[in-house]
């Protein structure tokens, strides 16, 4: 009996080391499994403390955030897989070591792995950190900690493709300083009616502007019926491959872009901003008031690279804070913008042009008088435009 009890503890003892001494070895990006058990992917936008900018990041649909004090809790169900943190969290670093850096839409991504005790119990983790700037320009970080165990390569691959987005739209205008293209000292607006001098008028009151405020550039615009840019782009008339044909050429430093209606102008505009870049041009989106706004944002996520001066969006944004709709827009069948509509557009490319507001009319301009601009305009104030819903947001403090 003694001896059944001895051979009994020795073979508890014998097994005791194996399992306490297994080690946990974290798998490295490149060796996560293929796929998870995720239904899809959503989108999520983390902010640092109040910033204007959201970082968005694609996670598990099953994921939900709870808010802790200072953090966000990450769940999956009723399992706990994650945490949001601001800043790039630093505990537990002897256990951490980097796997990855890289940079993405301007943040710089550095993935950590490494084995962790949480809850008693040690396991392989994944920490994400990203650092950026916001619109304010000041630097941001935000991780991620996630279980290795919820990880695979296509969330992996989610979490390395961050966006950094504007959660309100205060209009600021772009800086769009002359001199650094081609140097034609010529600025070209193509586009359709939505331009033509005798509907806004823009590019008669922006040469006023011009030569008010001793600013020594050409203006040309091109105003051809229903022009898109997809049209513009495949050359549907002489006309449209003439004005193309002005920028292959390099006459114009700067070419304002109107025409964007539906997904192949989105896609047409690979083409028109391919030519640009050969001929040391520079490409400017500038929707006119009757273009899509779903195609403005699909253009801003597709071209990163092409600055959008949003014309469409600052005159609703007029209309919201009080300017009649019928003094931006012709009582016609396509709301054609008016002269006053035009000078709003006129100023907005002047001051992204020069950093200043443009001088007052001249007496000579007869498209629209400066009192009548000023009488239509004054005292009104643009609230900026709501992006990101609040309740979308996870604010890191």
């Amino acid at each position: 009996m003694t001896k059944r009890i001895l051979s009994l503890l020795l073979s508890i003892l014998l097994l005791f080391p194996l399992v306490s001494c297994k080690k946990i070895i974290p798998t490295a990006p490149d060796d996560l499994p293929n796929t998870r058990k995720s239904t899809g992917a959503t989108y999520a936008y983390f902010t640092a403390d109040d910033s204007n900018t959201a970082l968005r990041v694609r996670v598990p649909l099953e994921w939900s955030f709870d808010k802790e004090d200072g953090h966000y809790t990450i769940k999956e169900g009723d399992a706990t897989v994650g945490t949001l943190m601001l800043s790039e969290a630093t505990q537990d670093a002897e256990s951490m070591s980097e796997a990855k850096s890289e940079t993405y839409n301007d943040v710089l991504i550095k993935t950590y792995i490494g084995v962790v005790k949480k809850n008693k119990e040690k396991a392989a983790w994944y920490r994400i950190c990203y650092s950026y700037k916001d619109d304010a320009g000041n630097d941001c970080a935000i991780t991620l900690e996630i279980a290795e165990s919820t990880m695979d390569k296509n969330a992996f691959e989610w979490f390395s493709e961050p966006t950094p987005v504007p959660v309100k739209d205060y209009r600021k205008p772009p800086s769009l300083s002359l001199g650094g293209g081609n140097e034609a000292k010529s600025i070209a607006i193509l586009g359709n009616s939505f331009v033509y001098n005798r509907y806004s008028g823009i590019g008669i009151i922006l040469e006023d502007m011009m030569s008010e405020g001793n600013r020594n550039y050409d203006i040309t615009v091109t105003s051809i019926g229903y022009a898109t840019i997809s049209k513009y782009a495949s050359g549907e008339s002489d006309s449209h491959i003439e004005a193309v044909n002005e920028i292959k050429n390099g006459a114009y430093d700067m070419v304002f872009m109107c025409g964007l209606y539906n997904n192949s102008d989105v896609e047409a505009l690979q083409t028109i901003y391919d030519i640009c870049q050969r001929s040391g041009t520079r490409l400017v989106l500038f929707p006119a008031h009757n273009e899509r706004a779903a195609q403005i944002n699909q253009a801003r996520e597709q071209y990163p690279d092409i600055v959008i001066l949003n014309w469409r969006g600052e005159l609703e944004a007029l209309i919201e804070a009080g300017v009649k709709k019928s003094d931006l827009c012709k009582n016609d069948a396509y709301d054609h913008s008016t002269a006053l509509a035009g000078y709003v557009g006129a100023k907005m490319i002047y001051k992204s042009l020069f950093g200043v507001e443009p001088p007052s009319l001249s007496q000579n301009c007869d498209v629209i008088s400066q009192a009548k601009v000023d009488q239509k305009l004054s005292g009104i104030t643009v609230k900026p435009t709501v992006l990101i819903a609040e309740k979308d947001i996870y604010r890191l403090k």
